[in-house]
C-alpha cells in the first residue's frame, strides 16, 4: 500500500513541491543569513575601531594618565558588555568586562579571539585587536560576537520552522492540485469509457479555463463526435441495406416455392430446395442485421421496468429443456430472485440465443444461474462443450464473426453481438469465460447488469 501511495501522482506531485520549496526556502534562509553575520560582523568591526579611536584621542589629549583612568572608569562596566578594554604596560594591566586577555592578538585588523568575560559567563568568542602606544603600553579593544551566536540559534530555529511549514504546504498544495487535476481528468476518462462502451452520444463537460485540459476536451469532444458520425453513417447503411434486400428476398423465396409446387423433375426439386433453404437463411440473416442495427442505434423504445430477473431465467430455462432433450442434452437452471430495470422482451431473447447457441455448439450439459454479485446481477449459461479460446472471446461477440467450429452450422454470426447489443440497452455487458475443469470445461456467457 506504501508502494502504490509513494508512486501515484499526488505523491510525486507533493514531493516534487516540497523538494522546491525546501531548496528554495533554505537557499533564501542561507544568503540572508550570510548577509545578516556580514552586516554584523561590519558592525562590530567598526565599533572596535571607534572605541579605539576614542580611547587614541584621550591617550594624545591627556596622556596615559587619562587613558588609564578612563579604562578604570569602565572596568565591571555593564552599560556595554559587547565592549571591553585592556591596557597593559606600566604597572598592573588594567581589564574592562574581560577577566583575562588571549595571548596573541593582532594588531593590523579586529580579528577573532577568545575571552572570558568578567560578568561570570563563559568564555566567548570575540573581535579584537590591539594598538601600542607611544610610551611603550598596550591598549586593545574588542567586541563580543555574541550576537552573531544568537542570530546562528535564530536562523537554525528558522530552517526548523521552514521545513515543517514547507512539508505542510506541500501536502496541503499537493492534495489541492491532485484534487483539480483529477477531477479534470476524471471527466475525460469517464467520457472514455462510456465511448469505449458504446455510448457514442458522451461529451466530456464545457470547460472556460482555457489550458490543456480544454484543449484536450476540445479534441476528445472531436473525436467522439467524429466517431459517432461514422457509426451512424454504418448503423443507417447495414440497416438501410438489411431493410431494402428483405423484400427481393422474400420475393426469391416466394417464386421458388411456387417453381416447387410445379411438376417438375427430381433433380430440379433438389436445386430448388437448397436455394430456398439458402433464402431463407438469407431472410433471417438480413433480419437479424435489421434488429441488431436498430438496437444498436437506440432506435428502440425504453421498456425497461422492475421485474424478477430469476424468474425470466427459469421460464427461459424451461422453455428451451424439451429442446436440449430432444438433442440428447442435459440442461438445468439454478436462479434465486433478483430485481432489476429489464426489457422482458430483450432479455429473453438475449438468453435465447445463448442458449440455443450452446445447444448446437456446446456439449451436452447446460446450466444456466441467475444470481448477484454485489449490485450486479449475473445471468450465465455455462457448457460442457469446446468452448471458445480467450484469444478469439472479444472477436466472437464482433457481428458476423463466425468461429471455426461453427462454419459448418447455419446461422449469420449475429447472435453474441445481439446480446450484447440487449446487455448495452440495460447498461451492462456480455463477458465470456471458461468452464472450470471440475465442470467439464466448456465456455461460459454471461450477461451482468446492475441491480436496482
Amino acid at each position: 500500500m506504501l508502494r502504490a501511495l509513494f508512486s501515484s501522482t499526488i505523491a510525486r506531485l507533493g514531493a516534487a513541491i516540497f523538494l522546491f520549496q525546501l531548496v528554495s526556502s533554505g537557499a533564501a534562509i542561507y544568503l540572508l543569513r550570510a548577509q545578516v553575520q556580514d552586516l554584523v560582523h561590519e558592525d562590530r568591526t567598526r565599533q572596535v575601531l571607534d572605541v579605539r579611536d576614542d580611547l587614541l584621542a584621550t591617550y594624545y589629549e591627556g596622556g596615559a594618565d587619562a587613558l588609564r583612568n578612563f579604562v578604570s572608569r569602565r572596568e565591571g562596566s555593564v552599560a556595554d558588555p559587547l565592549i571591553f578594554v585592556a591596557l597593559s604596560g606600566k604597572g598592573a594591566p588594567l581589564l574592562s568586562n574581560v577577566e583575562v586577555l588571549p595571548r596573541s592578538i593582532s594588531a593590523k585588523r579586529p580579528e577573532p579571539v577568545t575571552v572570558t568575560s568578567a560578568t561570570g559567563l563563559p568564555a566567548s568568542e570575540a573581535l579584537a585587536m590591539r594598538t601600542t602606544l607611544p610610551d611603550g603600553s598596550t591598549l586593545v579593544v574588542g567586541a563580543s560576537t555574541a550576537t552573531e551566536r544568537g542570530l546562528d540559534l535564530a536562523f537554525a530555529e528558522a530552517i526548523g520552522l521552514t521545513i515543517a511549514l514547507t512539508i505542510g504546504l506541500a501536502l496541503v498544495s499537493a492534495i489541492l492540485l491532485g484534487t483539480l487535476i483529477s477531477r479534470r481528468t476524471h471527466a475525460i476518462a469517464t467520457t472514455a469509457e462510456a465511448l469505449a462502451s458504446g455510448n457514442f452520444a458522451a461529451r466530456v463537460a464545457d470547460g472556460h479555463a482555457g489550458d490543456g485540459f480544454d484543449h484536450l476536451r476540445r479534441q476528445m469532444n472531436l473525436m467522439a463526435e467524429r466517431i459517432d458520425e461514422l457509426v451512424r453513417q454504418m448503423q443507417s447503411v447495414a440497416g438501410t441495406l438489411a431493410h431494402d434486400l428483405q423484400s427481393p428476398v422474400a420475393r426469391l423465396r416466394a417464386s421458388i416455392e411456387t417453381a416447387m409446387a410445379a411438376d417438375i423433375g427430381s433433380e430440379a426439386e433438389i436445386a430448388l430446395s437448397m436455394a430456398r433453404t439458402d433464402a431463407e437463411a438469407l431472410q433471417d440473416m438480413l433480419s437479424a442485421a435489421l434488429e441488431l442495427s436498430r438496437l444498436e442505434s437506440g432506435a428502440i423504445i425504453d421498456r425497461r421496468q422492475p421485474m424478477d430477473l430469476g424468474e425470466v431465467t427459469a421460464d427461459l430455462a424451461e422453455l428451451y429443456e424439451p429442446l436440449a432433450e430432444q438433442s440428447g442434452i442435459a440442461l438445468t437452471w439454478d436462479v434465486v430472485p433478483l430485481r432489476a430495470q429489464i426489457d422482458r422482451e430483450l432479455m429473453s431473447r438475449a438468453l435465447a440465443n445463448l442458449i440455443d447457441n450452446a445447444i448446437k455448439y456446446g456439449g451436452d450439459k447446460i446450466h444456466v444461474s441467475c444470481r448477484g454479485e454485489g449490485d450486479i446481477a449475473v445471468v450465465s449459461v455455462a457448457d460442457n462443450g469446446p468452448g471458445i479460446a480467450e484469444s478469439d472471446r472479444d472477436r466472437a461477440i464482433d457481428r458476423f464473426t463466425r468461429l471455426d467450429n461453427a462454419r459448418t452450422r447455419p446461422g449469420a454470426g449475429l447472435g453474441l453481438a445481439m446480446v450484447a447489443a440487449v446487455a448495452r440497452i440495460h447498461d451492462g455487458r456480455l463477458e465470456l469465460s471458461g468452464a472450470a475443469a471440475e465442470h467439464g470445461g466448456g465456455l461460459v456467457s454471461s450477461i451482468r447488469i446492475p441491480l436496482g
